[in-house]
């Protein structure tokens, strides 16, 4: 079974707009069903759960999920305080383990593949663990607390990651829940996994599969969006 939990309970403050962002209109539509719409197209997907702020549970059934048609079931859960606290309350809602697959997905990435899902699933069946990367392409500088220059980093294996990241259910799961003995924050999933001592696979993301979190990138998303029938991007 493969299943995919939607982190969308961040509050948007980088967006600086007066809704949040993953509620934000993208031609029309919020941007989440939008990221909903995308995985809905990948055949080998089985259920969604979709992680929101508690204060929005109605309001996100009443205008993300009931006015719009999903092929596969589509499950409500509330977020916590931080990233991992949301992604934990996705993957309890999910039963099952073993060989189970999950993908962690960012609500604000509605221009992922069908393509690419299917690349990070089959790896991580066979791996346990798989995420997308684009390599670095600016040069990169270390900096102290002062903003001064302390090296220039070497980017040749220095790779930016993506969502989803996939595994599998039982092995991520046990990871979160050991999470809070290390003491560490972590930003991504595959920092969870690493804290846990499982390799990760990386594999070729995609430079389209960009998560909206400022202004810059809701601009560079209508763009996208607007172009994409015509180049099939994201076929």
């Amino acid at each position: 079974m493969v299943s995919a939990v939607i982190v969308a309970g961040g509050s948007g403050l980088r967006m600086g707009a007066p809704v949040k962002k993953q509620y934000l209109s993208l031609s029309g539509t919020p941007i989440v069903v939008h990221t909903l719409k995308a995985l809905d197209r990948f055949s080998a997907l089985n259920r969604m759960v979709l992680v929101v702020p508690e204060a929005d549970l109605d309001w996100c059934q009443d205008h993300l999920i009931v006015p719009f048609s999903f092929d596969h079931p589509v499950h409500l859960t509330s977020g916590g305080r931080e990233r991992q606290d949301s992604v934990m309350r996705g993957l309890a809602a999910l039963a099952g383990g073993g060989n189970d697959i999950v993908m962690i997905h960012d609500g604000v990435r509605p221009f992922v593949r069908t393509s690419l899902m299917e690349k990070l699933v089959d790896h991580a069946k066979r791996t346990g663990a798989c995420i997308p990367v684009v390599p670095a392409t600016d040069t990169l500088k270390q900096g102290d607390e002062t903003g001064m220059i302390i090296r220039t980093l070497d980017r040749r294996n220095i790779y930016l990651a993506q969502t989803p990241q996939v595994f599998r259910l039982d092995m991520i799961r046990k990871a979160y829940q050991n999470l809070p003995k290390s003491g560490v924050t972590v930003t991504d999933d595959a920092s969870v996994a690493e804290v846990a001592g499982n390799p990760v696979q990386m594999i070729p993301g995609d430079p389209f599969n960009i998560k909206i979190t400022t202004p810059a990138d809701l601009i560079i998303a209508r763009v996208i969006h607007q172009e994409k029938d015509d180049r099939s991007i994201l076929s």
